[in-house]
């Protein structure tokens, strides 16, 4: 090349981008951004948007939720994670070569922007976060449809913004491509180190391992504890930011927790004997010993619905029963409808991440309801519309002790959605003397919609009961009534066999009503001003010549299985029973899954900043950190195999 041809190109090069024919962000990376000052740094200013990008993505979901959970979207922690692993992923992208760089550059970002968005739209279905947990439960039980996910703005923005800012940083790349040198792979190693060290300090500084041992300043523990225990994805996620709830939930489901130490085995064996020591006889105690029991769930039968208008034969039967005027059904899994009947049927909390599902069919349950109604010389079968593989209910339930779980198809229901096709299973479910036999229904599951043929079938008389013609209150009413048309058929035919006079009816609701989509509507009905008030349901237990009770103490469903015990006289000893009988003296309040509680009297909400009770949330860390030990560490089966060593010793 000759002098001349020199000197033009370098003349060339100093021409303003655009009158050398380069793009626009060739243009703004020579005329703006690349300058002569920084000359050295010029092919590396790609890592500041990547960098950015976690912060916008991570600020914008806890933003847009500010208001839901313990702490604010201010709270230290959460930005410290957030921090270390915008580090720990710029520094792996500062010293990697050009195509894994590209792979970590894109893919988790992406991924993560996915996941910010599957939180925002399970937010508005279920009011919490996404888990990878709920993976584990399916089929019909999920009621996912398109028309009832809502994603807000502020994730969609920021998460348009998030990908622009990786978009720019892989532009600015082609721009002036970074050659590979040892102080940038130096760097970023040291980056991505420090990010390490960041999460690390964090986790261990802010979050330490609470003494399960010992249960006092327990306020103070609350944080903690709801960051280890993963008791509420709400929380879990505004406590340490959206990479590391994902990663320790991800890490939690693959390696989940399936070990008990010596100390919480012997917590349990402490609360298991004080728990015994303070229950005493009651007026009811073996009041019904010896009678024949069904159990009804009512699936999405929220109180507004219960009324003579909608539902003339569960009025009637409530009217003439022990009815529980102030109970709950805490939510603390995505799967409301299995997350009841678990607690119902063992006085346990479900799992709630990082424990293996196979604890459902896997773990020992001596003290179900079916084992204690088994033990009592009773017969115990379990009978739903839906098929046994959803949520593993046929496998579930046989580990539970049913002896034989009865689907759709076996019970020959043509429509499975018809809840008064349930009848078809009448002499299966009495079967036995005596016999109990659980039942959940279906008629009030979501989703809605004008050609539902639950709707269909009762259309009219839903219609000119709601005095409305569409909308899903009217469809609601509607499922209620098809119900109630399997309670009618239940009592004819209980009348016609002569056990209405042997049978006791034990009905309570798996949750409200949220397939109505419209929780301000649902707050209008029952009279609350929040999601945890809004739990309120039906607990009522019927039987023929009963003196009719309202019982106003707080109950809620891990009440069900003392309460049925109590009045059936079922021996419950050595059991762990995070519920209390519901005509007894104990107990007494409702906590939901993220702490907050209610006693009747007084409703404390975990995010309002107010001074609770230390005692109550104390017994609350205590009782969920123990009931998880319980799943994960298989309580019951290493207890027997202990006693069997023993034994034989």
């Amino acid at each position: 090349m000759s002098s001349a041809e020199k000197q033009q190109r370098k003349a060339a090069r100093k021409l303003p981008g655009k009158d050398q024919g380069l793009t626009f962000w060739q243009c703004f990376a020579k005329d703006r951004l690349y300058t002569k000052d920084m000359p050295g740094i010029r092919p590396y200013l790609y890592i500041i948007p990547f960098f950015l990008a976690y912060f916008v993505l991570d600020f914008s979901l806890r933003y847009t939720y500010r208001s839901a959970g313990i702490v604010g979207v201010e709270y230290g922690p959460a930005w410290l994670f957030t921090l270390g692993w915008a580090l720990v992923f710029a520094g792996l992208v500062f010293c990697l070569p050009k195509v894994p760089r590209w792979f970590v550059r894109c893919v988790p970002l992406v991924t993560f922007v996915t996941i910010a968005v599957t939180h925002s739209g399970f937010m508005s279905m279920f009011r919490r976060f996404f888990s990878f947990s709920v993976l584990t439960y399916g089929g019909t039980g999920s009621f996912m449809q398109a028309s009832y996910i809502h994603i807000a703005l502020k994730v969609v923005a920021g998460a348009t913004v998030t990908v622009l800012l990786m978009m720019t940083s892989g532009r600015l790349l082609k721009v002036i491509p970074p050659k590979p040198v040892k102080l940038s792979v130096i760097l970023g190693l040291v980056a991505a180190v420090l990010g390490a060290g960041v999460i690390a300090f964090t986790n261990y500084h802010f979050f330490p391992v609470v003494d399960t041992v010992v249960w006092d300043n327990a306020e103070e523990n609350t944080e903690s504890a709801a960051y280890h225990e993963f008791s509420d994805t709400t929380n879990s996620l505004k406590l340490c930011g959206l990479y590391q709830y994902t990663m320790r939930d991800l890490v939690r489901q693959i390696f989940p927790a399936n070990t008990m130490s010596d100390d919480e085995r012997q917590q349990v064996e402490e609360y298991i004997a004080a728990y015994e020591d303070a229950k005493q006889p009651n007026d009811y105690t073996g009041l019904l010993q010896g009678k024949n029991v069904i159990m009804v769930q009512l699936e999405a039968l929220d109180t507004w619905m219960l009324q003579p208008e909608y539902m003339p034969n569960l009025s009637q039967l409530k009217s003439e029963s022990i009815a529980f005027t102030n109970h709950y059904t805490p939510a603390y899994i995505t799967a409301g409808t299995f997350n009841t009947e678990f607690m119902a049927n063992t006085s346990l909390l479900p799992a709630t991440g990082g424990i293996p599902t196979s604890v459902y069919t896997d773990d020992n349950y001596p003290f179900s309801l079916a084992n204690l109604f088994h033990k009592a010389g009773y017969t115990a079968r379990s009978f739903h519309n839906s098929e046994g593989n959803v949520y593993d209910r046929e496998n579930i339930h046989l580990n539970l002790g049913y002896e034989k779980y009865y689907g759709g198809s076996t019970l020959n229901m043509d429509e499975h959605e018809l809840d008064r096709q349930l009848i078809n299973g009448f002499d299966a479910m009495t079967e036995g003397s005596p016999f109990f036999s659980f039942v959940i229904t279906y008629s009030a599951h979501g989703p809605y919609g004008e050609d539902n043929v639950i709707y269909q079938e009762n259309k009219d008389a839903a219609q000119a009961a709601a005095k409305r013609t569409d909308g899903n209150y009217v469809y609601a009413v509607a499922g209620a009534m098809e119900t109630d048309r399997f309670i009618g058929e239940l009592m004819d035919k209980l009348r016609e066999s002569g056990h209405d006079k042997d049978t006791v009816l034990v009905f309570y609701a798996d949750h409200y009503n949220y397939y109505m989509m419209d929780d301000a509507l649902n707050m209008e009905l029952k009279g609350v001003d929040n999601m945890n008030m809004l739990q309120h349901t039906d607990f009522f237990i019927w039987a023929d010549g009963i003196e009719p009770t309202q019982i106003d103490k707080v109950t809620a469903t891990p009440d069900v299985l003392p309460t049925v015990a109590n009045l059936l006289g079922l021996d419950t000893t050595g059991a762990f029973l995070v519920g209390h009988d519901g005509l007894g003296d104990q107990g007494g309040y409702v906590f939901f899954a993220d702490g907050s509680w209610f006693d009747g009297e007084r409703y404390w909400s975990s995010t309002s900043g107010e001074t609770g009770n230390a005692e109550r949330t104390a017994e609350i860390n205590r009782l969920t950190t123990l009931s998880n030990r319980i799943l994960a560490g298989n309580y019951y089966s290493n207890l027997e195999s202990e006693t069997h060593d023993t034994n034989e010793n």
